[in-house]
């Protein structure tokens, strides 16, 4: 495409060698450097360097790109031969390409670039040739972002946005990585909806979710209304094969749509626990049983009610109904679902209510059928209604949270709800002393909100119903990554009470300005049209629905209610107006942490040393900060294979000063109050929701009970996956464990069975956290 630009002579310099490299040849360089990540994790460097002049190799035909005068060239191709939107061509490309900064590619490591080139830099339509090098895609994601700007004005926020970006400040999510500044522009991470008790509404749905998945959204559903097999059919004289097939459908829907292998196709659908048929739910994960009754590509979540969590403390009974005599529960949450669930059990009791349309259990039964299958499958996640809707920003009935459980938006039959989404990177905010930048973190959330606005304007939408629903309410999902590399950095353990306080620190930071972000946007370009129905017209912020909750529940949340900022300012000037109905929204960030090379979401450092296993690969972890504190003390080279022994378990080297074991804790010596502790105080800032994933030692299914109880009373609105540490593991090659001689340390990182051990729970099959499989949610 561009043979004519020519490699500085610099660059063989730097690949040791004086001819122009072949594939072959970078390729074998890349493996070489990868085999030496045990001794030295800097390797992955070379590893970066060479692969980075592959991806040149492929596009220009030699191991550089002068991007001055490669940018313009790739975008008037790329609109030529369809890989981008021809608005691109109305920019100032000359100056665009001025702006590019070639030694930001230092900063993405080897897996960053391995996982941008398989799946996000743009390609020829048709030969699937590379066209795009990384800080063209920065670059390009800028551009297609700021085409909701004003002419004039397009390639100074373009530049704006392309250095927040380029230096991993703040990253967009997957879905805008893709398709900002492309044809096909669908931007926005997530989608919510329900499907009402029809075989129209259930077929259209289908039809609907099949086209969000196409243009990668990830789905969340709520099919509470689908009515009990063996209910009466009205007009065809028959009864009701029930929820399950349906189901099924689904499941065989999303597993066909991979986006061109890029991502697969993603849904979560959401069940109340009252539904007749809850408990063949519990089942759909399971490895075992009637395969037709099996869902294996989709996830599966409890929207649960307090009613039932009342019971389940006071251990009394629980009803399972038939939504056809129940039509109204997914329609009513608080009190007024518990009075009316308490009248159609009285009603069960009495007779009124047809014998098949119902039926009684123990509600701690259930529960623990609920548990047990959590720690099987790590499905269902556990998430909130009452929290959900009571601590709501936006008017209407919310009925489900989205496939990653953060986003809390209404829908009805006229609405799917949308939002977008993208991250800050606190990890990039630390200054050299470890201490947090304050003035760079709030500038980049003004960015970062105005980016994410953008989104809704130039969004392509599939449904109508969701273009409908995203223009009236505007939301927006600003998340936050790199929680457990700025604790590392600043020496603070995930199980320490300072990294609650941190957490509840950094949150209030982020919400503070991103309202405010919000609201000035408002006075820019007017309040979303739903604004005068929501809380903030009332002058409230996502902190004040606490003390509504405690009152609904009629027993305080047990979280800590210190506020650091001027709140009643920011009350007062939301008042007047809100450029978006949602502002924040914690998502895993699975893909885009791996791409800005640090931490995922509030996640910890799974372990300090495993293999990443994602859509693009498999890869080696170690961690980044460990590596540099043993350095400083002297400690790696002699320390390094007894960490790979102890599968990074710091507590098994007994030469391992203790601060440092304190400090990098694996995932599974982190306790689950202290993981409960940082989301509760994550989420009083958060007008949506957190995506919380658990790690947990657990035998038995009542181990995990007081887990899921104190996020309950604490007010989250969800939880995500449960991990339960596996009994079992796998032999490392790597370690003499009876064998006759020990072999030598350092082999073929293939036969490192040490890195197996991020397979934490072999049937739910993928951790969304390490593997990149929840991409929607970033």
């Amino acid at each position: 495409m561009v043979a004519e630009l020519r490699a500085p002579a610099s660059l063989a310099t730097s690949l040791h060698t004086e001819a122009v490299p072949s594939a072959a040849w970078l390729e074998q360089r890349i493996l070489d450097s990868l085999q030496r990540l045990p001794e030295e994790p800097e390797a992955q460097a070379d590893a970066a360097r060479a692969l980075l002049a592959k991806i040149a190799l492929e596009i220009a035909g030699q191991p550089h790109l002068a991007y001055r005068d490669y940018f313009p060239t790739y975008v008037r191709y790329g609109v030529e031969v369809g890989a981008l939107d021809p608005a691109l061509l109305d920019y100032d490309l000359e100056l665009l390409a001025q702006a590019i900064v070639p030694e930001r590619d230092a900063l993405l490591s080897y897996v960053a670039l391995a996982t941008l080139a398989d799946r996000y830099l743009v390609r020829h339509p048709e030969t699937r040739q590379l066209l795009e090098a990384p800080q063209a895609l920065w670059m390009r994601v800028a551009m297609g972002l700021a085409l909701r700007e004003p002419r004039g004005e397009r390639e100074q926020w373009a530049l704006r946005w392309y250095k927040l970006m380029s230096t991993l400040h703040y990253v967009p999510s997957t879905p805008t990585l893709f398709n900002a500044g492309t044809p096909h522009h669908q931007l926005a991470s997530c989608y919510l909806a329900e499907v009402e008790d029809s075989l129209e509404s259930i077929l259209s749905s289908a039809h609907e979710f099949g086209m969000l998945a196409k243009y990668a959204g990830g789905i969340g559903t709520a099919v509470s209304k689908i009515r009990a097999v063996g209910s009466p059919v009205k007009g065809i004289n028959g009864t009701s094969g029930g929820l399950i097939p349906f189901l099924h459908l689904y499941d065989a829907l999303l597993a066909s749509v991979s986006q061109g292998g890029r991502r697969r196709g993603t849904m979560c659908v959401y069940l109340e626990p009252w539904h007749l048929e809850v408990e063949a739910f519990l089942d759909l994960r399971r490895n075992a049983g009637d395969p037709y009754r099996r869902t294996p590509s989709l996830n599966t979540a409890l929207w649960i009610p307090d009613e039932f969590f009342r019971r389940v403390e006071a251990d009394a009974d629980w009803y399972l109904f038939d939504p056809a005599v129940a039509p109204e529960l997914p329609e009513l949450f608080g009190e007024a679902f518990s009075a009316r669930y308490r009248t159609l059990c009285q009603q069960a009791a009495n007779g009124e209510l047809p014998r098949r349309a119902w039926r009684r259990l123990p509600a701690r039964e259930l529960w623990l059928q609920i548990l047990a299958s959590l720690m099987e499958t790590g499905h269902p996640w556990i998430t909130f209604k009452d929290t959900a809707n009571h601590r709501a920003m936006l008017a209407g009935m919310i009925h489900s949270s989205n496939l990653c459980t953060e986003i809390f938006l209404p829908t009805s039959h006229e609405e799917v709800a949308v939002c977008n989404l993208g991250s800050v990177n606190l990890a990039r905010h630390l200054r050299a002393d470890g201490t947090m930048d304050w003035d760079q973190l709030a500038h980049t959330v003004r960015l970062a909100m105005r980016a994410l606005d953008n989104v809704i304007d130039l969004n392509l939408y599939p449904s109508p119903r969701a273009e409908a629903s995203n223009l009236r309410n505007r939301p927006v999902g600003l998340g936050m990554m790199g929680f457990a590399e700025v604790l590392a950095r600043q020496g603070l353990s995930y199980n320490a009470p300072a990294a609650a306080e941190l957490a509840d620190q950094l949150a209030e930071f982020v919400s503070y300005h991103a309202i405010l972000a919000s609201h000035e946007l408002a006075g820019e370009r007017g309040s979303f049209p739903t604004f005068a129905q929501s809380r903030w017209a009332r002058g409230q912020v996502p902190i004040d629905t606490i003390a509504e909750l405690d009152e609904r529940r009629e027993q305080p949340i047990a979280v800590d209610r210190t506020m650091r900022l001027d709140w009643d300012v920011v009350r007062e000037r939301v008042r007047r107006g809100m450029r978006n109905g949602a502002v924040m929204a914690i998502a895993p960030t699975a893909t885009i942490a791996l791409i800005a090379g640090t931490t995922p979401s509030l996640d910890p450092y799974y372990s300090n040393v495993f293999s990443r296993q994602t859509l693009s690969g498999k890869f080696l972890e170690i961690n980044p900060v460990l590596v540099e504190s043993l350095r400083q003390r002297g400690l790696w080279t002699a320390l390094v294979p007894r960490l790979i022994e102890a599968r990074g378990d710091l507590r098994q080297i007994p030469e391992c000063p203790p601060d440092l074991v304190d400090r990098f804790p694996t995932a599974y010596q982190i306790t689950p109050e202290a993981y409960i502790e940082v989301a509760a105080r994550v989420q009083k800032w958060v007008d949506m929701g957190v995506s919380r994933n658990l790690y947990h030692h657990a035998d038995r299914p009542g181990q995990l009970s007081e887990v899921y109880l104190t996020a309950w009373r604490k007010g989250l609105k969800s939880t995500y996956y449960c991990f339960v540490q596996p009994r079992m593991q796998a032999e490392q090659s790597t370690v003499a464990v009876n064998k006759a001689r020990r072999r030598p340390q350092w082999v073929q990182l293939a036969e490192q069975d040490v890195l197996a051990q991020n397979s934490m729970h072999s049937a739910n099959g993928a951790h969304c956290s390490l593997d990149g499989t929840c991409e929607s949610c970033q």
